[in-house]
């Protein structure tokens, strides 16, 4: 069964898989979701988790890209995307979360947001902004202000710029530190203000375009009726082993901390499944990373 990927383009993290759909050479379906709530058919898949990607496997769903990767690699039956080990494995998560941070907050210097908001009506200025104040339900996302990001970001750059050669951060082969870094230096060229920041760094951009050439996979377009459908009519597959446990509830601890809710199923190092019931989509198995979520009884 093909993954299903919920997204939407100008989503960073979502161009972190879509980048690995390429590189993994994985066929998968698309459904483009809004930036903003509701997302009345995705909700009853995944419980009300609000971060963007979500992937689905049948009614398998898999929420935050460091537990979509690792099942991304497991279907490719690929060994190399995370063969470095912890050195590897900090530098994506360093990425993931404060140089993620630092990316947001230099979309938030006068002329980057200039440069976003020509894009938007007075309406979606408004409607994303008061989006995005529930899904930080006063948690910081941005964590500097835009003069210390770009400074930090500069300082970044020029490291890179004397570090990169013609291959990856470890190596001939990417790992999964590279999709992580490149997925916010895709974003950062992507505000017209804030792209002007990466000239001068022939070496940071020949390294994007490197991953960039790795395309995004064979996809196919499905609305979200289908996925949905899709999700419904499946059986979803437990872990092997696991039997439903504690009645837990399971949030990000960072932003978008909506809990959700189901029966606990796994808790590894590296992985959180619960097991849920809506009344929509029926039963449905949910995947969280463990860096990153918490569980409460």
């Amino acid at each position: 069964m093909k993954p299903v990927l919920h997204h939407y383009p100008p989503s960073l993290f979502s161009e972190k898989i879509r980048a690995l759909f390429g590189y993994l050479g994985l066929s998968w379906q698309s459904v483009m979701i809004p930036p903003i709530m509701p997302r009345p058919h995705l909700m009853p898949l995944s419980g009300g988790y609000r971060k963007t990607p979500i992937m689905q496997i049948g009614a398998n769903v898999y929420c935050d890209t460091e537990i979509i990767a690792r099942k991304l690699a497991e279907l490719a039956g690929d060994d190399t995307l995370y063969a470095h080990g912890f050195a590897a494995n900090r530098v994506a998560r360093w990425a993931d979360t404060e140089l993620f941070r630092t990316v947001v907050a230099l979309n938030f210097r006068p002329e980057a947001l200039t440069a976003q908001m020509q894009q938007m009506s007075a309406a979606d200025i408004e409607a994303f902004q008061k989006d995005r104040a529930e899904l930080s339900g006063g948690a910081p996302i941005v964590g500097s202000d835009p003069a210390s990001a770009e400074a930090y970001f500069k300082a970044l750059l020029a490291d890179l710029e004397g570090s990169l050669g013609a291959g990856f951060l470890f190596g001939a082969a990417p790992c999964i530190a590279d999709f992580s870094l490149y997925h916010c230096l895709w974003f950062v060229a992507g505000n017209q203000a804030n792209a002007m920041l990466l000239d001068g760094y022939p070496a940071v951009l020949d390294y994007m375009q490197r991953i960039a050439a790795f395309g995004h996979g064979s996809v196919e377009e499905i609305s979200a009726e289908r996925a949905l459908a899709i999700g419904t009519e499946a059986q979803p597959l437990r872990p092997e082993g696991s039997t439903p446990g504690a009645a837990v509830a399971v949030s990000a601890n960072d932003y978008g901390r909506n809990p959700i809710e189901g029966r606990l199923l796994l808790h590894t190092d590296h992985e959180i499944v619960i097991e849920r019931d809506d009344a929509t989509a029926g039963r449905i198995i949910v995947h969280f990373p463990n860096s990153g979520f918490e569980v409460h009884t």
